[in-house]
């Protein structure tokens, strides 16, 4: 494929210079824009953001470097989730009968922006809603309105953190209580060091998030808000396994560093607020567990993965959208989703 990349850019200059028509210079732009799509799974991600020869070839220089089509193997790109893990303790049976009666509170969480809780049962969205109420109000301990199962369990605490970027005090371990029959009758929360002054630290995370929000929603269409937040994030972060709080989007928007749990959030809270469906997507990918985003833009489904493409684009010194609304064929190369992303819509 690089000889290939080589060749078509070898090709237009030569045109360029012999032909120097304009007819000439805008079929071989549609010709290596055709091949940069092709080479991202057939989708259409350059075919609005390139608008000239110099950015085609530019593209073509980015693909060649980092793109999607070969397994990452090396240091330039990392997996550094920290999958959502829940530690059981016995408790005595006779605490079997205690269930919180209280009412839950009611949310609207719709289908489209908050898929996980749609993969739920009617008793485990009872769950959801009374651990995501429990979380606003920095509660450590649940009595469960609903008795579950420990699979059940996982399953709800999964949704929970993939649904909810903003919740980014609450820390990915948590405990829970189960009986000698295995009912899950209780729920401990942890919490990271933001929960001390939440009050400060949400405003400030709300502050930083505003600045990307309000650029991108003075454009009009969803692929232009999407590309200017994609480049907003890469300005804002660098990859760093050793940054704090780095499984949440707080890392991205106020330490300006993180892993790829912390910057697939951040990008997903964005995109919620602009009103664009967008998934934090879970899986394995390069040695280890990664996570990446699945957003909806112009009635198609897409993967994103930006803090691969922001390492990328920090080996360049320039921005990568090596993989940028992929589908899932081209993004399997290197990417594998596990969990409850394996239910997430696919990407044609």
């Amino acid at each position: 494929m690089r000889n290939v990349y080589k060749f078509l850019r070898a090709s237009i200059l030569i045109l360029i210079l012999v032909g120097g028509t304009y007819f000439i210079a805008q079929e071989y732009s549609a010709g290596i824009e055709n091949a940069v799509n092709t080479s991202a799974g057939g989708q259409s991600l350059t075919k609005e953001t390139i608008t000239n020869l110099g950015d085609v070839l530019a593209t073509v220089e980015a693909e060649i470097a980092g793109g999607a089509g070969s397994e990452k193997t090396n240091d330039t790109v990392k997996s550094d989730y920290q999958p959502v893990q829940g530690t059981g303790q016995l408790v005595e049976d006779s605490k079997s009968q205690q269930t919180d009666t209280t009412p839950a509170a009611s949310y609207d969480f719709p289908e489209n922006m908050y898929p996980y809780r749609a993969m739920l049962s009617d008793t485990q969205k009872e769950v959801y809603d009374q651990v995501y109420g429990a979380a606003l109000e920095l509660k450590e301990s649940v009595t469960l309105c609903r008795q579950l199962d420990q699979s059940s369990i996982k399953n709800v605490m999964n949704a929970v953190f993939n649904d909810h970027p903003e919740l980014f005090w609450l820390d990915t371990g948590y405990s829970y209580g189960y009986t000698s029959k295995g009912a899950v009758i209780s729920v401990m929360l942890k919490y990271n060091e933001t929960a001390q002054t939440l009050q400060s630290a949400r405003q400030k995370f709300l502050n930083a998030a505003a600045k990307v929000i309000n650029g991108a929603s003075s454009l009009t269409t969803d692929l232009d808000k999407e590309q200017y937040v994609y480049k907003a994030l890469q300005n804002m972060c660098v990859y760093d396994e050793n940054s704090d709080m780095n499984q949440s989007a707080y890392s991205v928007f106020i330490n300006g560093s993180s892993v790829c749990a912390g910057y697939s959030r951040a990008f997903q809270y964005i995109m919620q607020q602009l009103n664009i469906p967008c998934y934090f997507c879970t899986g394995y990918a390069n040695g280890g567990y990664h996570a990446w985003n699945i957003v909806y833009i112009d009635g198609k489904y897409y993967n994103v993965d930006l803090s691969w493409d922001d390492s990328l684009g920090d080996v360049s010194n320039t921005y990568s959208f090596a993989y940028f609304n992929l589908s899932d064929k081209a993004i399997s190369v290197d990417h594998t989703r596990r969990e409850l992303s394996v239910n997430l819509p696919e990407c044609k």
